[in-house]
């Protein structure tokens, strides 16, 4: 990664609701360095149709991240976008095509052969820095400080209590 910003990757993260908590925290290590990350717990609202919040994500990614598992395997909605996301990718529409494994469940057959990412013991930040190409720790630290500059964000560390940007209880600046 050099050291310029890199133009923010819009991620769709299609995923097993059974493997949402792993996914969450790896929605918001990719949000931290600056991606759009399309994560249906943060994108679908109440009221919302899904399968057209599901297809604008889709048609606006530029990776689709397949987090894989018994759990997706299982999920008529995981094969449904990933059959959407192999349609954008055969056609050469700019989509890159990323398996993240989560457990020894054999990936589908027509993905088999791309290079996917091995999370069965790495923790979430370490998968979105291999997925967005980012080196090392510094590198990482360096692209989470440049979305907090361009978000115009304050910190401050309250010790004993956490970094806050504002009340944790009314939002008010701090």
């Amino acid at each position: 990664m050099s050291k310029q910003r890199m133009k923010p990757e819009h991620i769709f993260l299609s995923h097993n609701s059974a493997d949402t908590d792993y996914c969450s925290k790896l929605a918001a290590a990719l949000t931290a360095t600056g991606a759009h990350v399309w994560f249906d717990k943060w994108r679908v609202k109440p009221g919302d149709s899904i399968p057209l919040k599901i297809e604008s994500g889709l048609q606006g990614c530029s990776i689709f991240v397949l987090v894989w598992s018994a759990n997706a395997e299982s999920s008529p909605w995981v094969r449904t976008e990933v059959e959407a996301a192999l349609a954008r990718y055969l056609k050469a529409e700019g989509c890159r095509l990323v398996p993240i494994i989560l457990d020894d469940t054999p990936i589908p057959l027509l993905i088999r052969s791309l290079h996917h990412i091995n999370a069965r013991t790495r923790d979430p930040i370490g998968v979105a820095k291999e997925l967005l190409g980012i080196e090392s720790d510094a590198q990482y630290r360096i692209a989470v400080q440049h979305f907090i500059n361009e978000a115009g964000l304050t910190f401050q560390d309250f010790p004993g209590v956490d970094v806050l940007v504002g009340c944790p209880r009314c939002g008010a600046p701090l």
